[in-house]
C-alpha cells in the first residue's frame, strides 16, 4: 500500500521479472526503512528461483571491494565474478560518502554493463544530491543519464517501518494517555 508503483508495474510483474525481460533497470528512492532492501531482495529470490544469478551488495561494500581488488591488481577477477550475475542489486547508495576512486570505479563499472545487466539500485537520495557522495558532476550526471535511461522508478513515500513498529511507540502512546488523563 506504501509504493508508488509506475504504470504497468506492480509487486506481480516485478516477482516475474518483466524488467529483465525488457532490460529495464530499477531505482527504488525513498526514506529510510520504508521496504527498499526487503523488495529487492524478494525480486532477487525470485531471480534465483528461475535460475537467474543475483549478486546482492551494499553499494559501500562493493565500492570497497573495488578499490581493494584495484589496490591487489585483481579488478578483473572481481569484475568477471559481477559479470557472472545476470542482475546486480545495489543496496543503500548514498548513506555514505564514498572513496573518490572506488566511485570512479563503480562508475566505470556501471557504464561497462549499461544495457547488458539490470541493476537494481536503492537510494534515499535524490538524484540532485547523488553528486555528494559521487563527488564529480559530470560523472554523476552520466551515471544518472545511464541508470535512468531504460528504468523503472519505484517510489516509497511512507515512513519508517521500524520506528512505525518499535515498542518505543507503546511507551509514548502510554505517557501521552497518562498526561491526558492528568490534564482531565
Amino acid at each position: 500500500d506504501e509504493i508508488d508503483f509506475p504504470e504497468g508495474v506492480s509487486l506481480d510483474t516485478l516477482l516475474e521479472l518483466d524488467f529483465y525481460h525488457s532490460g529495464k533497470n530499477i531505482i527504488m528512492y525513498g526514506g529510510s526503512e520504508t521496504g527498499k532492501t526487503m523488495l529487492s531482495t524478494l525480486i532477487g529470490l525470485s531471480a534465483c528461483n528461475l535460475g537467474i544469478s543475483v549478486k546482492f551488495y551494499r553499494t559501500a561494500g562493493l565500492i570497497n571491494l573495488f578499490s581493494e581488488h584495484q589496490a591487489k591488481g585483481t579488478l578483473s577477477s572481481l569484475k568477471k565474478k559481477l559479470n557472472s550475475a545476470g542482475i546486480l542489486i545495489l543496496d543503500e547508495f548514498g548513506y555514505v560518502p564514498y572513496d573518490r576512486t572506488g566511485a570512479q570505479l563503480l562508475f566505470d563499472y556501471l557504464s561497462e554493463i549499461h544495457e547488458q545487466k539490470p541493476v537494481i539500485l536503492n537510494t534515499n537520495l535524490e538524484f540532485s544530491q547523488w553528486v555528494n557522495v559521487l563527488y564529480d558532476q559530470r560523472m554523476t550526471t552520466a551515471l544518472i543519464g545511464r541508470l535512468t535511461h531504460h528504468v523503472e522508478l519505484i517510489l516509497f513515500p511512507g515512513v519508517n517501518n521500524r520506528l512505525r513498529e518499535s515498542s518505543i511507540n507503546e511507551a509514548f502512546t502510554r505517557i501521552n494517555t497518562q498526561e491526558a488523563a492528568n490534564n482531565g
